[in-house]
């Protein structure tokens, strides 16, 4: 009994399943299980002398973005800040194909998406309660009045997990109940919802954003048995609106980019005013610098602080410094320059088209909900984390992995 609880598709799917709570834990505890994944994974590939993974063009195409990540270590001014990122790297592609061997050669699987079902629908009642409450049910508090932390206590940044798992759980959640009644379609769709206006009530602009398009994308393609999908279309865009217009703090929130300042000002004065503003001209200059390579991955939060940066014009110029410009685009060209981003955006995109033309076909929702978050990550103007922390990387190498583990080799 406890052989057969110990095999490997049991380790490996008890670790993926741990994966979302690691997350919530600390950024110590889900390096653990990545890493963790990751030697297992590639340890059970050479006992049993079976590496069929690697004869897949995908795995081709995320060792071609590895190579592009140690010639920026190569190319790097600060060559210690990039070393671990740079050849790090390695850990996220066998994680990658342990998360596809979970997913296709597994037939418990399911039980992966139930988990995930249910961290996200407590995650979503969580932010509610601390919405009400203004703690969340483990009784944390957020740092910032205006924003809720949830489960990642001080990070302000649970929306962007929450729309990391959220996608894959509906549309695993539509795909299980494709053949029953319409009343299943209903609660997932007011599930989805649910999760919207919880995204909008975090406070976080820029994940708010990105969930109202892939929730409306998500329905928009989604091919369910519901009938009238003009009116749900209708009612996703109108509940942001309510949120908006019955929340004090919501509002506080959004009209520091809307009716406050975009509304009311000219726009090029109010960018240089603001401390996005000063990271972006940041980046860019440095992009200037270092047109091929980059300044270096990791490298943006050393480079910053070189008085040619100082720009007076822009007000915040001061406050240019950060980990990372907080724009993704500006963060490649900068750190990666022309040569490295180019490849990673193709690395990228042609998965996505690759993946969406499977979908096209297929309908699996699940890989709808993966090419949505995997899509908007590359949002362009909007404002985001960085693509190379553990915490985003880890979310968005998961979503990659779901979504490839539906095409076709």
């Amino acid at each position: 009994m406890i052989n057969k609880f110990l095999n490997i598709n049991n380790i490996l799917l008890g670790l993926t399943i741990l994966l979302p709570i690691s997350l919530l834990i600390s950024t110590g505890v889900s390096e653990t299980i990545v890493i963790s994944l990751s030697i297992i994974f590639l340890i059970y590939s050479l006992t049993k002398n079976n590496f069929y993974w690697i004869n897949n063009k995908y795995f081709y195409l995320i060792m071609l973005l590895w190579i592009t990540l140690i010639i920026n270590f190569i190319f790097s001014k600060n060559q210690e800040l990039a070393l671990f990122r740079s050849f790090g790297f390695i850990k996220y592609i066998i994680y990658i194909f342990a998360i596809k061997y979970v997913i296709n050669k597994n037939k418990n699987s399911g039980i992966l998406f139930v988990f995930l079902s249910f961290i996200v629908l407590l995650t979503t009642f969580d932010i509610y309660f601390e919405y009400i409450y203004k703690k969340n049910i483990l009784g944390f508090q957020s740092s910032d009045e205006s924003r809720i932390a949830s489960f990642l206590r001080k990070e302000l940044k649970i929306a962007h997990f929450l729309l990391g798992f959220c996608l894959i759980s509906i549309g695993y959640y539509f795909e299980k109940f494709k053949n029953k009644s319409y009343k299943f379609s209903i609660a997932g769709y007011i599930c989805l919802l649910l999760i919207l206006i919880s995204i909008f009530l975090t406070g976080e602009r820029a994940n708010s954003i990105k969930g109202f398009f892939c929730i409306f994308t998500f329905i928009l393609l989604a091919k369910t048995n519901l009938k009238y999908k003009n009116i749900l279309l209708i009612i996703t865009i109108i509940l942001p609106i309510i949120v908006y217009s019955s929340s004090e703090r919501i509002k506080g929130r959004f009209d520091m980019y809307l009716s406050k300042k975009y509304g009311n000002e000219n726009f090029l004065k109010t960018f240089k005013e603001s401390h996005h503003g000063a990271h972006y001209y940041t980046a860019f200059e440095i992009f200037k610098s270092y047109p091929i390579f980059g300044v270096g991955n990791k490298n943006f939060r050393e480079e910053c602080s070189n008085e040619k940066y100082n720009n007076k014009s822009y007000n915040r110029i001061n406050e240019r410094c950060s980990t990372h410009p907080h724009q993704i685009y500006l963060e490649l060209i900068s750190e990666h320059g022309t040569i490295g981003s180019i490849i990673i955006i193709f690395v990228i995109f042609y998965s996505l088209v690759k993946s969406f033309v499977n979908f096209n076909k297929k309908k699996n929702l699940i890989q709808l909900g993966a090419i949505l978050f995997v899509a908007i990550t590359f949002m362009p103007l909007i404002p985001s984390g960085s693509f190379f922390t553990s915490f985003d990387a880890t979310i968005f190498w998961f979503n990659y992995a779901v979504m490839i583990s539906h095409n076709k080799v």
